[in-house]
């Protein structure tokens, strides 16, 4: 029995033996895999994460910040105003003082020049054929003002010696100007011109910053009867579809990133723009402008946008108003500030051996739009002595120090409704 027991024992120690190396035999075997499987894991692992680095695309975004304004008027009011006696001199640094922290921002800051600067020979004066005086353009280019339209039913009140020394006149100021010309030619110029310093201001404008090309055109819809000797008719651009659509294929075919079309139209003191002026618009649009600025009725008038046949977006602001000007009607004193952030977003294609590939390269073109309401604060300084400031319309945003009597309290109130219903409404919250 005992030996019995005994076989029994060890037969039992044999079988445990045996399973535990049955386990270590299967346990070897399943490490071994594991190893190879996971070297083999690290390995596809790298050539996955070297097929991704040859297709990352290496993105890159410009970005330049247009703000664009209204009209700047100089009506015998503002003239009167700003003139110094004592040194026969015109101060104009009252009028943007108050805005412009607001204008700093801007890598292009617009303005539509609704009075020509001729020079003093031709004498001063406001309405109805204004002439300023040169200490303006002065006053515009210190307050961060890059560019000026200068083609506006205003544009002839000094006749074509006037227009020229305007455009002569803004250049020398450092300023940009567009819409007129002076050169041999009688038709409009096809790009900025080389030679004299006034041909330089030609019928379209492309300027470059911040690695973005734009191009800028200004049309007006009359001279108020004034016309141009026959000679010189090519001086100012007028409204005319076949030239508009052009001028702005021409600046495409120039690789201009964007297009910005100030149209002179509409009707004075509506607060809504009319059906030419959007057929206008769209026009513009559909022949690819990106960006539409207009002014002539001196009120605001609606912020919109438009879509080509593609689908394209085009901004439309119908009337920026006036920016500052001697005017008293109603909603003649307001006015406001577009502005416009114009990203470019480029790809710069597949990197393979930290190439990029030119022909898999794209680029992206989207608009941001905001809208700041400014309104025209005529005043009395202590010594007697008138005022014309521009003030950001929000209440919160007005100096403690400027006096707002309960009669333009209440005006004030009621643009600010108009402002946020009507002009506002249909691009709030949009990107283009």
């Amino acid at each position: 029995m005992f030996n019995t027991l005994k076989t029994k024992t060890f037969g039992r120690y044999f079988l445990y033996i045996i399973v535990l190396l049955i386990i270590f035999l299967a346990g070897v075997f399943f490490y071994n895999n594991f190893q190879k499987n996971t070297k083999l894991g690290i390995a596809d692992t790298g050539q996955l994460s070297a097929n991704i680095q040859e297709t990352v695309k290496i993105p890159t975004i410009k970005k330049v910040t247009l703000l664009a304004v209204g009209d700047i008027m100089m009506h015998q009011a503002q003239l009167d105003a700003t003139y110094n006696k004592k040194t026969n001199s015109y101060d104009f640094s009252s009028f943007f003082k108050n805005i412009n922290s607001y204008l700093k921002g801007g890598d292009i800051v617009y303005a539509n020049l609704e009075t020509p600067v001729a020079g003093s020979a031709l004498k001063y004066s406001g309405y109805p054929k204004f002439n300023a005086p040169t200490e303006i353009l002065a006053e515009l280019k210190n307050n961060y003002f890059t560019h000026v339209s200068l083609a506006n039913n205003h544009a002839l009140d000094r006749g074509a010696v006037g227009l020229a020394n305007t455009i002569k006149n803004v250049e020398d100021a450092g300023l940009v100007g567009f819409g007129a010309r002076v050169g041999s030619s009688t038709s409009p110029s096809n790009g900025s011109s080389t030679g004299s310093s006034a041909e330089s201001i030609a019928n379209y404008q492309i300027t470059e910053k911040n690695g973005l090309k734009l191009g800028f055109l200004s049309y007006t819809y009359d001279t108020n009867g004034l016309t141009l000797p026959k000679s010189k008719a090519g001086m100012l651009s007028y409204i005319n579809k076949e030239q508009i659509v052009k001028d702005i294929r021409d600046l495409k075919i120039q690789n201009v990133d964007a297009t910005i079309v100030a149209l002179h139209f509409g009707i004075e003191y509506k607060l809504q723009e009319n059906a030419s002026q959007r057929e206008l618009a769209k026009l513009a649009c559909d022949s690819g402008a990106d960006i539409i600025l207009g002014d002539h009725p001196h009120v605001l008038e609606p912020i919109t946008f438009l879509q080509d046949s593609n689908g394209r977006k085009c901004l439309v602001i119908y009337s920026l108003g006036n920016f500052i000007s001697g005017m008293t009607n109603p909603y003649t004193d307001l006015g406001g500030i577009l502005k416009v952030e114009i990203t470019k977003t480029e790809s710069g294609g597949v990197e393979s051996g930290g190439v990029a590939s030119k022909e898999l390269a794209s680029s992206t073109i989207s608009m941001k739009p905001d809208f700041l309401a400014t309104w025209v604060k005529r005043g009395t300084n202590m010594d007697g002595s008138k005022y014309y400031t521009v003030l950001p319309l929000e209440a919160d945003k007005i100096p403690a120090e400027i006096n707002v009597t309960s009669a333009e309290q209440k005006r004030l109130e009621m643009y600010r409704d108009f402002v946020e219903t009507k002009i506002k409404a249909n691009v709030r919250g949009v990107d283009l």
